[in-house]
């Protein structure tokens, strides 16, 4: 018996989507998986012919009734294309999991007409790895069968090359890498540095923009020293983070930093039982107990990390 992941191609190489793919088939590659390319493309006209050829290719290194796959979620080629690499997986008599990677266009309130053809989906697999314990409640609630197995994820790895030769350093300063903005950021009162990682420029008191970088830059700046921001954009935002995992946070506690996330998120009692950073209700408080914080304490912090 094999065991292959598949893993998302065709994006630029610093979209998230993409690289929480390629690093989790990278982690399961050491897990003795063997890797099943998807390709991301625009298949809106594609016949099914074509798409039946393009799905033959994708999965021709398959034994009969002797495989297990595990097909990352969503692939952005929309649910027909994933409908149908399923269902042909199922012709081979393979034995599917489904990783959920994210669960915005099902939880959120405008995303809701998705939810039926999502559980059509999931309801093929055997095994579903889902984000948190509330994405599997919300599932069990909308419809997937009764003896769905489930494991449950909490939170991201991330694996670097990067080697650190020394301890962040205590700074009162916040990184954020998770997008171009976030809800309070054009209200940011300049009491604290706030350092952004994006291609856009914002304007504001003590805002630094850092600009794009490659993940070694990346977790090296980090790395220096200060709290890593994992914040929502929007209400839908917020509602996800509740059922998914947040990738920027397992990036800033591989950078070796504390981190700091909204209360009610789906891994806060992780976050606040390993003392892995601040879980706050606004970034008023974040930023009153940075203020107030001695460096004993902030050793602290790393030394959990």
């Amino acid at each position: 018996m094999n065991i292959y992941i598949t893993k998302l191609n065709g994006l630029p190489l610093q979209d998230i989507a993409q690289y929480k793919q390629r690093m989790t088939a990278e982690i399961a590659h050491q897990l003795g998986c063997r890797e099943m390319g998807v390709y991301r493309y625009n298949g809106a006209t594609e016949s099914q012919e074509s798409l039946n050829g393009r799905l033959d290719g994708i999965i021709a290194g398959i034994e009969w009734g002797n495989d297990v796959v595990i097909c990352q979620f969503p692939t952005g080629n929309g649910f027909k294309y994933e409908w149908e690499l399923v269902k042909r997986l199922k012709m081979y008599q393979s034995r599917v999991v489904i990783f959920i990677h994210d669960s915005k266009n099902l939880v959120t309130e405008t995303e809701r007409a998705n939810v039926e053809q999502a559980i059509r989906l999931y309801n093929q697999a055997e095994v579903l790895i889902v984000p948190s314990l509330a994405m599997r409640y919300f599932l069990e609630d909308n419809g997937i069968k009764k003896d769905m197995k489930f494991v449950i994820q909490e939170m991201w790895d991330y694996i670097t090359d990067f080697n650190f030769f020394s301890s962040p350093q205590f700074r009162k300063e916040i990184h954020f890498v998770d997008g171009n903005s976030f809800e309070g950021i054009d209200g940011w009162k300049g009491i604290l540095p706030l350092k952004l990682y994006t291609a856009a420029s914002r304007q504001g008191q003590n805002i630094h923009n850092m600009g794009t970088m490659s993940q070694g830059e990346l977790l090296y700046s980090l790395s220096k020293g200060g709290f890593g921001l994992a914040w929502y954009q929007d209400k839908n935002m917020r509602k996800s983070m509740e059922y998914d995992v947040s990738f920027s946070v397992a990036r800033y506690l591989a950078a070796g930093i504390p981190v700091i996330v909204p209360g009610g998120i789906s891994n806060q009692i992780l976050i606040e039982k390993n003392h892995l950073g601040l879980v706050v209700n606004s970034l008023d408080e974040a930023v009153t107990a940075i203020e107030s914080m001695t460096e004993s304490d902030y050793r602290e912090y790393i030394r959990c990390v």
